[in-house]
């Protein structure tokens, strides 16, 4: 085989080309890009802040250098990610001057904000992030419409983490307006954003809570069936005012089981008596199974001989988990006797839940006062 130098060559220049990748990826991971590593920037932005919080608020000149210092560096979103973890520490360590600091710096972080406006989406979404954690930067006497109309314009082109990331800046400005934009904008584009985590979002909104409750009715009713179980589930959180409101929806087949059984889960939390007879209709002549199940859990807020009978007559139910949903609800309305009664009733199915039954003991005794099950039932077995 003739000798090929070029050969030789290439695989040199391979080599080299690899030990080259492998040190210029140990240099950004452990120096990211030039700067010095997070741990390392965080100490640094502590020890600014100590020194700041030290100085007297009559000091001017050095609270114009600190804010021209945090215009400069966090312009950056990385020297921004080190500064928040800095921040925290202040936050906690140090809550009324950290507020009074946050105040002496409002200017800056509203020039910060029309910075980051104008920043492509990931950037954007660092400056919210920020706004999430520490809402108190947020000057409410100010207007923030120019950054606000910025979140909500961008939320078309985002990711399911920016998204968040923007209504939960959304919801920190405490502007219910606002927050009432941001999901018309998702409602209309069909954008993904999970139920719960919007409901999480909703729940932590800083201003007046009645205010936007009362904006995402008026509105929501007209959103997409995820949106709008989001802005049940808030309302379910934060009033008792809505049973007469929501008791139409419950009652138009029209709109979606997911929404439905959000409202029937507002009616498991607040007591509403009219609702009791639906309540037995979707037991006792289910037509959707969750619509059934939710029900069943609702009834445990309201006990009657009607009550009663229906959830046995659900012990009936050809589903599992429609059988499995009323026994445990029996156990929370029926008193010891009556639970013993109906593990001998055959008729009501008490020999199918009698293993259920079975652990009825742990769950006797985590109320107040524990209960006992009788002694004959002590590490029995029912016959099936």
């Amino acid at each position: 085989m003739p000798f090929d130098l070029r050969i030789y060559i290439f695989v040199g220049i391979f080599i080299i080309l690899c030990i080259a990748l492998m040190i210029f990826n140990f240099v950004i991971i452990h120096y990211g890009l030039g700067n010095a590593p997070l741990p390392g920037r965080v100490k640094k932005w502590k020890a600014i802040l100590y020194k700041q919080i030290m100085i007297s608020p009559d000091n001017k000149s050095s609270t114009v250098k600190h804010q021209k210092l945090l215009l400069k560096k966090l312009s950056n979103a990385d020297s921004l990610a080190a500064y928040s973890h800095a921040l925290q520490h202040i936050k906690h360590e140090f809550p009324e001057a950290y507020n009074d600091y946050i105040h002496n710096c409002y200017t800056t972080f509203r020039e910060l904000a029309d910075i980051y406006s104008r920043r492509p989406l990931i950037e954007l979404t660092c400056y919210t992030y920020f706004i999430c954690h520490f809402p108190q930067v947020v000057d409410h006497d100010h207007t923030y419409g120019k950054l606000v109309d910025t979140l909500i314009s961008s939320i078309n082109g985002s990711n399911v983490y920016s998204r968040a990331n923007i209504l939960c800046a959304l919801c920190s400005i405490g502007n219910a307006q606002s927050v009432v934009n941001a999901l018309q904008v998702v409602s209309d584009k069909s954008l993904f954003m999970h139920n719960q985590l919007l409901t999480n979002r909703l729940v932590h909104f800083t201003g007046d809570k009645e205010i936007l409750e009362e904006h995402l009715w008026s509105v929501g009713q007209h959103w997409n069936d995820n949106i709008l179980v989001s802005v049940i589930q808030f309302i379910t959180q934060i009033s008792d005012n809505y049973s007469e409101i929501f008791l139409p929806v419950l009652l138009n087949a029209s709109y979606s089981t997911e929404v439905r059984t959000a409202i029937i889960r507002y009616y498991g939390k607040y007591m509403y008596e009219p609702v009791r007879p639906l309540l037995i209709g979707f037991v006792v002549n289910p037509t959707d199974v969750n619509l059934t199940i939710e029900a069943i859990s609702a009834l445990a807020l309201y006990p009657s001989p009607d009550t009663t009978a229906a959830l046995k007559d659900a012990l009936s139910n050809p589903r599992w988990s429609v059988r499995y949903s009323a026994s445990n609800t029996l156990v929370t309305l029926l008193d010891k006797s009556a639970l013993l009664e109906l593990l001998q009733d055959e008729e009501h199915h008490a020999r199918e839940i009698a293993d259920y039954m079975l652990e009825l003991k742990a769950i006797l005794q985590s109320v107040t006062p524990p209960l006992t099950l009788p002694k004959e039932m002590e590490g029995e077995q029912v016959a099936v």
